[in-house]
Formats: structure tokens, sequence, C-alpha cells
């Protein structure tokens, strides 16, 4: 039996579901402080209708958190469930992501992956994405 996927915006409504896959993906999601429900409502009511969800009849089985700051677009938490991996729903979500960047207006998206993530690096680059080693990220408290 094929399963049916759905794809809709991310309300914070689904948070409690979309936390549950983040922590449950081999190798991790990056999770902080910044990824509490206050936070992720604030960045969902802050880029509407930018970032989506993946659904089966019965589970959120993918997400991918993006939004921009008028300029760029940058992506964070792409997840897809290990046993619903290569049916195209990490392609379908970058699409609609960045269909939605481009009604932004917004020209180039910036992503955010742990360096120790193969498989992750594999998909950006297969989707487009270019590594690049000119730049690095830092952060700091606030």
């Amino acid at each position: 039996m094929m399963t049916t996927y759905t794809y809709h915006p991310m309300t914070i409504e689904d948070y409690d579901e979309i936390l549950t896959l983040w922590k449950s993906m081999p190798g991790g999601v990056g999770l902080s402080r910044a990824d509490t429900r206050e936070s992720i409502s604030h960045y969902l009511e802050r880029n509407p209708g930018q970032s989506f969800i993946c659904k089966t009849a019965q589970t959120i089985v993918g997400t991918i958190l993006c939004g921009n700051d008028g300029r760029r677009s940058y992506i964070h938490h792409t997840a897809v469930a290990p046993e619903h991996r290569r049916q195209g729903i990490a392609a379908e979500l970058v699409r609609l992501a960045m269909d939605a960047q481009k009604e932004c207006g917004i020209q180039k998206c910036h992503l955010f992956i742990m360096n120790e993530n193969e498989l992750g690096r594999a998909f950006w680059e297969e989707t487009g994405f270019e590594w690049r080693y000119d730049i690095s990220v830092m952060s700091g408290e606030i």
C-alpha cells in the first residue's frame, strides 16, 4: 500500500509533533533555546507561509523551517523521518519553501547544516546548494 503525503504551511499547533520529529532524527537536529514554542511561534508569525510540514494520515513526517530577513532567506531544521526518506519529501519541502521566498522577492537562500551531516550535505548539493568555504558562522548569546 502506497503512503499518501500532504504538504501544509507549518503552524504553531504543529509544534509538539515537529519537536518530537526533530528530537528523533538520527544524528539529531541542532536544537537550542531558540526552538522553544514561544520562539518558533514568533518565527512563524514573522515569516508566515514560508515553513512547511509533510504529513501522512497519522503524523508529521517532514519539516522545513524557512524565513527571511527581507534580503536573504534561511533554512533551518529540514528533517524527514528515516522510514519516509527517498520519497521526494525533502525535495518538495524545499520547493515549497523556495517558492515562498520567490513570492517575497528573495533571491538567495542560506542554510545551516551540521558539519558531520554527510547525508544532509549530499542532499543539499543534489538540490543545487553549494558548500561555502569563504564564510563561517559565529554565534553569540544575547
